[in-house]
């Protein structure tokens, strides 16, 4: 085996380790809604029923998710009877580890003789807090991400060999569509994918890829449009234009000293860039447990890095179509986070909640490699070395 391979071996291990101690050890009850998760799971899977908008739930949410959990919770009641919602988080930890495979393979199929970049990503992956902390929850985000990276590397193979079979244009519009039934996040995974097909002039597969995201959505977005009127999210906000509905310091606001000193609520409410910050690299909202200061900190120097990658990856990539898919979405997504936060104001601020990004985490990883990648020789092993010792002062954090 080629060292690249067992050094890829080793952090998908230790990711298995890590994300399977959180799994045994997190609370099932604890986490991002997670009444309304289970109550969602346990009323579908024991009465073929989704929750309605009489009472606080998840009415407006697919059920793709809630299924699979609840088949694992009906697992768990003849198991771990004790506490059967303990295998949807099971669920997500495997979820977790094809994730990072697919990675793998996504990464590899993008830049094959990089062996920086590949293990720069897979490892930013592996230990990016926001990651492992809502992968040890009940909750339906990791499934979205998983889904995202599969269609993106569908797509990427099929624009980056030419391979435009109809098979390979229908599974990944299936993959599409599959991520809209988990969450409506998953949307921005879609537009990337169309767009990078229609700027490769791609059009048949394209049309193939719409049609068949399509078929598997129609359902969903049909019921939702004739209950509720919204197919993709019915819930109340303010009836005033878009721009006025949040103040300057929601966009402009950096939390500062706070953000460093005490990343944690109620300091610097309803600022995106601090709160998202925090919640991406520590427990803005408190869900979690360990030094949040601490964690503020280390996450600045990869933040950067990613940023700047990510930069300097869609400047390069226009005239490259298979690397338009993966270089799409951080754009799309951060851009698509933006519009729901503002849509939707509340004012504590929860729906800033990092997580709403997970489809995206993958591509941030992949920008995070290229950046690593593109130092020179020494500045790259010093940033490896600094990264490492980040990534090892961490897992007091990453372990719950």
């Amino acid at each position: 085996m080629r060292p690249r391979n067992l050094a890829a071996a080793a952090l998908v291990a230790a990711l298995a380790l890590v994300a399977g101690w959180n799994a045994y050890s997190y609370p099932s009850g604890a986490g991002y809604d997670v009444r309304q998760h289970r109550e969602y799971a346990d009323l579908l899977i024991h009465h073929g029923e989704i929750p309605g908008p009489g009472s606080r739930s998840e009415y407006y949410t697919p059920p793709l998710f809630y299924a699979l959990a609840g088949a694992a919770t009906v697992v768990g009641e003849h198991v771990h009877a004790g506490d059967p919602h303990k295998l949807g988080q099971v669920l997500n930890w495997i979820v977790l580890l094809a994730a990072a495979i697919v990675l793998w393979l996504l990464v590899r199929e993008l830049f094959p003789e990089r062996p920086w970049l590949q293990l720069s990503a897979l490892a930013f992956f592996c230990s990016l807090p926001v990651v492992l902390r809502v992968g040890a929850m009940f909750h339906p985000e990791p499934l979205s991400m998983l889904l995202s990276a599969v269609a993106l590397l569908l797509a990427t193979r099929m624009l980056g060999r030419a391979d435009h079979r109809w098979q390979l244009a229908v599974a990944t519009g299936v993959v599409l569509g599959l991520g809209q039934l988990v969450r409506a996040f998953s949307l921005w995974t879609f537009a990337a994918v169309v767009l990078a097909f229609a700027v490769a002039r791609a059009w048949r597969p394209l049309v193939l890829v719409v049609a068949a995201t399509a078929v598997i959505t129609a359902p969903w977005y049909i019921r939702q449009s004739i209950r509720y009127g919204d197919p993709v999210f019915d819930r109340p906000t303010k009836h005033e234009a878009i721009w006025d509905r949040r103040p300057a310091r929601f966009y402009v606001g950096l939390g500062l000293p706070e953000v460093f000193s005490a990343p944690i609520r109620p300091h610097f409410v309803n600022e995106a860039v601090p709160t998202t910050y925090s919640e991406i690299w520590g427990d803005y909202f408190g869900v979690w447990r360990g030094s949040r200061e601490r964690q503020a900190f280390l996450g600045l120097l990869p933040t950067l890095l990613a940023v700047a990658g990510w930069l300097f990856l869609l400047a390069r990539s226009w005239r490259i179509p298979a690397r338009l898919p993966a270089v799409l979405l951080p754009g799309l997504g951060l851009l698509g986070y933006l519009y729901f936060t503002v849509s939707y104001p509340t004012p504590d601020g929860d729906v800033l909640k990092a997580s709403y990004m997970l489809t995206t985490a993958p591509t941030w990883a992949l920008a995070f490699g290229y950046a690593v990648d593109r130092l020179p020789g020494r500045w790259r092993i010093a940033a490896a070395a600094v990264l490492a010792a980040s990534a090892l002062a961490s897992l007091p954090f990453l372990l719950y």
